[in-house]
């Protein structure tokens, strides 16, 4: 069987506690519940297969403090996940890939993106492929300004609350997060924009709209690139938020 990890523990030993801060009420009205009966059980059970290290359980305890609900402390754990299979994993199939690292959907929407942007366009087809490029944009930038910005706004706070000499590193992920947002997509959804309607003007002559074509794929590819590199870089400074050595006083 295989045995969970540093980081799953840390996230059952995380909701547990918040669990058990939850239901404290109803424990001391006499009530049992049965979710935390259960949650104390598989505790129990992983520590017979697994030592639970005093680093592992304060690292535990320091999340929990800190993000305060299950729900955001579930999130922290998959984005420390995420960054780990990302380094472990980067040869496997794109599809176990999307699931592990997505994030609100956002890099799933990102590969599909990608993937439209380097489809060779078969002649007679240029009209088709601007309205699913212009589609899939349109997917990317709903999840990027809605949910994402909502997932990263929670992580910028957990990080400042964790380590608050990060403020400037903080300010500058969050500057480019309005890059993304109000530069960078607007710009790429104009380009797509400009192509489809030079590609319903020009059949069956699509030679015409080659520049116009080769300069917004190149636009939104860079868009792309940047994207990934942003959620990259806000896993890896909130992993070193929490991980960081800041001495020990004597």
């Amino acid at each position: 069987m295989k045995q969970p990890s540093s980081l799953s523990l840390i996230l059952q030993i995380s909701l547990t506690r918040i669990v058990d801060s939850s239901m404290k009420t109803s424990h001391d009205n006499g009530t049992a519940s049965p979710r935390r009966t259960q949650s104390i059980a598989q505790a129990a059970d992983w520590n017979e297969h697994e030592h639970v290290s005093e680093q592992v359980q304060l690292e535990a305890q320091r999340l929990v403090d800190q993000a305060g609900s299950p729900g955001i402390a579930k999130m922290a754990i998959e984005v420390i996940e995420q960054q780990q299979r990302g380094n472990q994993s980067r040869g496997t199939d794109s599809r176990t890939t999307s699931d592990n690292q997505s994030q609100c959907g956002f890099l799933d929407s990102l590969k599909n993106f990608e993937t439209t942007l380097e489809t060779p366009i078969v002649s007679g087809e240029l009209r088709n492929w601007a309205e699913t490029a212009k589609h899939a944009c349109e997917e990317l930038g709903e999840i990027l300004c809605n949910d994402l910005q909502n997932k990263h706004a929670e992580l910028f706070t957990l990080i400042l609350k964790e380590d608050n000499e990060m403020g400037s590193r903080v300010k500058s992920l969050s500057v480019v997060d309005e890059e993304l947002r109000s530069e960078d997509l607007v710009g790429v959804q104009r380009s797509l924009d400009l192509v489809l309607e030079r590609a319903s003007t020009v059949e069956p002559d699509e030679s015409k709209v080659t520049d116009q074509l080769d300069k917004s794929v190149k636009q939104a590819l860079a868009f792309v690139i940047k994207s990934r590199t942003q959620e990259t870089a806000i896993s890896t400074w909130f992993m070193e938020a929490f991980n960081r050595d800041r001495g020990v006083g004597d």
